[in-house]
Parts: structure tokens; sequence; C-alpha cells
């Protein structure tokens, strides 16, 4: 009777569970759909509207107002990070997907409660200064990766983060921040808090300040009380001082000076080799490998640390970065028309706790992009190279974009509503941010059309066409082509 019972209570626990689950998933879309209500979706080319210069660089924002963005509940940036430049610790009130368009470089993103694997060995140096004993301290911190051309980064709502580029070209970046998630309980704006710097109020014109108020532009620091703050830190109040004032150098600053612990640059060639090729536990018994070879997982007897919190197995160790410009990594490919790189929760776990995912295309030219519509996500699309055709229509079935986009561009197709691509004479890459960690799609075109999973008469009557023209319809394109379709000549019926 006692075993009948427990077991009721292990059922009715797993679906407590799963109930959760499944309103933590779906409490996202709910308030999406919130936001959209009343909202006439549209899609048109765009360009940032707002640039804030400062030391180091650039920081460009897309119009958050505009109506394509707004109905979408998304946010987008371009960040420029001139050489020997650092931007300055700061955090979002929403996740962000980042996609390095150009350069290459270090960055390190805080979470709170892991630990500070990143340390060189515990040594104390005692030495005679003016009569007194000085101790040496050695540098501890979390772990700093090396980014590159093609990553696509995962920063969750909250987490510090910040960026170094330590090459001699300038590093080109573009976010996308979902204003919606659940993650963001304030409202529906772009919201950034700096710990340190702020925007410079010479960068910014008046419209900015108006809209943003200049409250989340500026260093956070600065206006708690400096005798408070230095008690909290520990530190004399000329240390808090320092900390909290505020200069002309704006949020991203010249650092020609930067020393810190990084991983071993054949360590890190190894990790993509890894992630490009072998499988997923492979690659994990890799890193435990070499954790064990680190002198600093023993601990002071010479033994191998072996406690655990449980944290640093989570989100502590989770990936956060994903090369999409790997071709072996291509999910679908086309001999004559380019190829599509899908990083989705799959790839890249971390994407399951921010709800998002992105997609790399590199398509030929002449080359179409099939017909489709986007079935549980919206595609927040950016331009990196080439030109290209878009058309998008709505629900009513009416033309809400037909433009030529070019490198810079960015535009929005809501979901449901159907797209399609013509590229140009020079190829067309763009990378599309979805608001889904598991984005589906359905083609109208191609091997896995969805006319082609049809009877033959229902074309036949839904068109009034032959059956020899409704065959044409389901398998002119054959089985080799779905979403890339190579450029083909028409022939007009007199």
């Amino acid at each position: 009777m006692a075993s009948k019972k427990l077991l009721v209570a292990m059922f009715m626990s797993l679906l407590v569970s799963f109930a959760a689950c499944q309103e933590h998933q779906t409490h996202s879309e709910r308030r999406r759909s919130r936001s959209a209500e009343k909202c006439r979706f549209s899609s048109r080319r765009s360009q940032p509207m707002e640039r804030i210069v400062s030391e180091g660089g650039v920081m460009e924002l897309w119009d958050e107002m505009e109506e394509q963005f707004r109905c979408a509940g998304v946010a987008a940036m371009r960040v420029i990070l001139q050489p020997r430049c650092l931007t300055l610790p700061n955090y979002q009130s929403s996740p962000r997907l980042l996609y390095i368009v150009q350069g290459e470089g270090l960055m390190g993103i805080d979470f709170p409660g892991c630990p500070e694997t990143y340390h060189a060995m515990s040594r104390r140096r005692e030495r005679e200064m003016e009569g007194r004993s000085h101790t040496v301290r050695e540098d501890m911190h979390q772990k700093v990766q090396r980014f590159r051309q093609g990553d696509l980064i995962a920063i969750p709502a909250g987490a510090a983060h910040w960026c170094y580029n330590d090459r001699d070209q300038d590093v080109i970046a573009v976010a996308v921040h979902d204003l919606s998630n659940q993650a963001n309980q304030l409202d529906q704006s772009l919201r950034m808090f700096f710990l340190a710097g702020g925007a410079p109020r010479s960068s910014l014109s008046g419209q900015t300040r108006r809209m943003r108020g200049q409250e989340n532009l500026q260093n956070m620091m600065n206006a708690f009380d400096p005798e408070l703050m230095a008690e909290a830190f520990g530190v004399p109040i000329e240390t808090m001082q320092k900390m909290q004032r505020q200069d002309d150098r704006g949020f991203i600053v010249r650092a020609e000076s930067m020393r810190m612990i990084v991983p071993e640059e054949e360590e890190e060639e190894d990790e993509y080799e890894m992630m490009e090729g072998e499988e997923e536990e492979v690659y994990r018994r890799r890193r435990r490998m070499r954790r064990d070879r680190d002198p600093c997982n023993e601990n002071e007897n010479g033994s191998e640390e072996t406690t655990s919190n449980g944290l640093e197995e989570t989100m502590c160790a989770m990936k956060v970065r994903y090369n999409m410009n790997t071709r072996r990594e291509a999910d679908v490919y086309s001999r004559h028309g380019g190829r599509l790189n899908l990083v989705n929760e799959n790839k890249l776990p971390v994407l399951r706790l921010l709800g998002m995912s992105a997609e790399r295309g590199n398509l030929f030219p002449n080359a179409l992009y099939a017909p489709h519509w986007e079935m549980n996500s919206h595609s927040i699309v950016y331009c990196t190279r080439g030109e290209a055709r878009v058309q998008v229509v709505g629900s009513h079935g009416q033309l809400v974009m037909d433009e030529t986009v070019r490198e810079g561009d960015m535009f929005i197709v809501p979901q449901y509503f159907a797209s399609a691509c013509k590229v140009g004479r020079d190829g067309f890459e763009f990378v599309s941010f979805k608001t889904n960690s598991m984005p589906m799609r359905s083609p109208m075109a191609g091997y896995t059309s969805v006319f082609r999973s049809m009877p033959l008469g229902v074309l036949m009557n839904s068109y009034l066409m032959s059956r020899s023209e409704a065959r044409d319809v389901k398998q002119m394109r054959g089985q080799q082509q779905t979403y890339l379709l190579s450029p083909m000549r028409r022939s007009r019926s007199s």
C-alpha cells in the first residue's frame, strides 16, 4: 500500500514538473503575443538610426520603436571595436545573440556563483620592502574565451560581460536582443547597465537623450554613496571615487596593457576542430583530460580535487559560442545554390535558456532561397555581403516588402509571413536571428515543398490547371533541391 502511494506521489510530482516546464516554455510566447496585439506587422530594410562614439569604438543602434522591431519585440545594435580597445563591463535586461562579422578577440561572460577557474599556480612570495613584508597575489578570474569571425555568442540576460580586441583589425559585431523574453520583466525597451564608463554626452543627439533619458547609459556605480560602497568592497574611499567617476571616454576605451590568463592558442584550435568534426562526448572527454593535467586542479596535498557544488557542471561549464562559418557543419547544401548553417539548442544547449537561435546563409550568385514561412519564430536578418531581392507577403495576401537589400541592411520577416530571396550576381551572405531555440519552417517549393505532399487533384482544382501542370509544380525541382534552388531558365508559353 505504501509503495502504491509512493508511486502516485512520484507520478504527481512528474506531472507538476512537466506542467511547470510547459509553462516556462510558453510564457515567453504569450508575452510576445500580448506585445503584438494591435500591431501592424511590416518588413523593410533598415539602417542604424543612432550612433554613439566612444574613445575606442562606435555603437550603432537600430530604432527599436520602428514598427517592425516593436512588433517583433526585439532590438538590434552593431558594435565596432578598434584594435587594443575594451568594451567596459555591462549587462542587459534581455538575452542577446552576438554574431562576429569581422575580426577576433577575447571575451569574458561572468556568471554569478561560478568558480574562478582561470588562475596561475597559487604561490606567495614575500620580500622585504622598506622593512615590511609584502605579499604578491596572483590574479584569478572566470573563463576568458577567444572569439573569431563567424562565431555566434549567446549572452544570457543579466550576465556581465566585456570584450577586448587584441588584434590589429577592427572587430565588427551585430547583436539582437529579445525584449519579449520571459527573462525581461521590465518594459520592452533596450536597457543597458554599465558597470564603468558610460556613453559620452557629446556623442548623443538630443533625440537620443530624450528617448533614453540617459538613465541606462551611465556608470551605475556613480549613483551609490561612496562611503557605503567603500565599506562594501573593503577599499579606501579614494579607490571607490575612481570607480565612480565619469569621464568622456565613453563605454569603449583604449587598453594598451591588458594582462589576463587565456587558453593556449593550440588548445583553442583543438576545440574548434573538435566542435567541427567530432562527437560532443569525445569533446567533453578531451576537456576533462586537459583539466586533469592542469596542476591548478590539485589541492594542497597534490591529490586531485574532486569536490563540486554542481553549478560548474551546468551553467559554469556551458558553451556559449559556436562558429557558423564551418562548411562541413552545413545543414543544407546545394552545389549550385549555396549552404545554410543553423545553430539551435541541439548544437548550442545554452540557446534553450535564451529561447533564441540563428542561421548563417552563404548563397551563390543568381541562386534562389525558396519561398517559405517560419512556423514558430520571427527572423531578424542582417546582410553581411552581396545583395539580393527580397519579397515578403503578409496574412492578407499583400506584398509587405519588395526591396533589394545590401551589406549592412537589416530587416525582419514576421512569423508565418512568406518570404523569398533572389540572389544577385555577386552572391549573398546573411545571418538570421530567430526568436525560438528550435525554429521550424515550411517551404513552398523544392523537394520538401508543402505542395509536393498534396494530391494532384487538390492542386488541379485549387489552381484550375491540368494534371501535367500540377505534376510539374510538385516534381519539377526533383529530389536534389530543398531550400536553396539553383537558377533555371523559364520558358513562357505563347
